[in-house]
């Protein structure tokens, strides 16, 4: 699977730096989509065709975020799922954490992940040899000595759970409570991949979407991290994750998973 890896970013770095010069204009213009919190741009539609016509061949057919999902045909049958800009919302308000995400799939199988962002430069990339960051094994910091003092990355909770749920607001406090820092990124793509390299120790995502996550669980997984979903299947397709970095026991946050499982 090497070759898709480097597949994917080949396609994904001419976008990147066009991302990256768009950014740096100041001058991104973007409309709602489901809410004022659901942001897309002309961004969005120009990377994901151009991802498309450069991963087109060999059958290959496509799930992205703004064009949707083409149906497979036959058994091992390649599919991309893309998402554009990951964090398209920082991508608007000049907030630098954005990323590209690619996965291949087969047969519901997540095969190669790329996460590439703009900003920085860094590429994530995995494949069945391992876990990559700039072509360079991925490594990982060390675990905390004590999980209180775990970094927690969450998006949770979105303003759609607390419209349907009450007791979020209790939960996210407990979340604060029991960890050093609690963090809100808005890319679930590239807050999974700092799971990857210890950045932050875990990362709690709700009511997710697969081409959100699915290169970047398994650039951690291949890194030796942990992808939780509480749910059988395939995990890019599960709503909710718990990403726990290699080196860290998820034992404190089991619990309020399960809670926030159920909302």
């Amino acid at each position: 699977m090497t070759t898709l890896r480097q597949t994917a970013l080949h396609a994904a770095r001419p976008a990147a730096a066009e991302l990256a010069a768009a950014f740096t204009s100041g001058t991104v213009a973007a409309t709602t989509k489901t809410n004022r919190h659901d942001l897309v741009s002309e961004w969005d539609h120009r990377v994901e065709e151009h991802l498309k016509t450069q991963l087109a061949g060999d059958g290959a057919v496509f799930w992205g975020e703004e064009t949707g999902r083409e149906p497979a045909t036959a058994p091992g049958q390649l599919e991309w799922i893309i998402d554009p800009i990951d964090g398209t919302s920082n991508f608007v308000h000049g907030y630098p954490l954005f990323a590209i995400s690619i996965a291949a799939v087969i047969d519901q199988q997540v095969v190669v992940g790329v996460v590439v962002d703009p900003v920085s430069g860094d590429e994530y990339s995995a494949d069945r040899t391992g876990a990559y960051l700039n072509d360079a094994p991925l490594s990982c910091k060390p675990a905390p000595m004590d999980v209180s003092q775990y970094n927690l990355i969450t998006s949770f909770p979105a303003a759609e759970i607390l419209q349907r749920a009450p007791q979020a607001p209790g939960l996210y406090g407990e979340l604060v409570l029991r960890f050093a820092t609690v963090r809100r990124l808005v890319s679930g793509a590239l807050e999974i991949c700092f799971a990857a390299r210890g950045i932050a120790d875990m990362v709690l995502g709700v009511d997710t979407k697969p081409w959100d996550v699915a290169a970047a669980s398994y650039i951690l997984q291949q890194a030796g991290g942990t992808y939780l979903t509480g749910t059988s299947g395939p995990a890019h397709l599960a709503s909710h994750y718990v990403a726990v970095a290699p080196g860290r026991s998820d034992v404190a946050i089991t619990d309020i998973f399960d809670q926030i499982r159920q909302l």
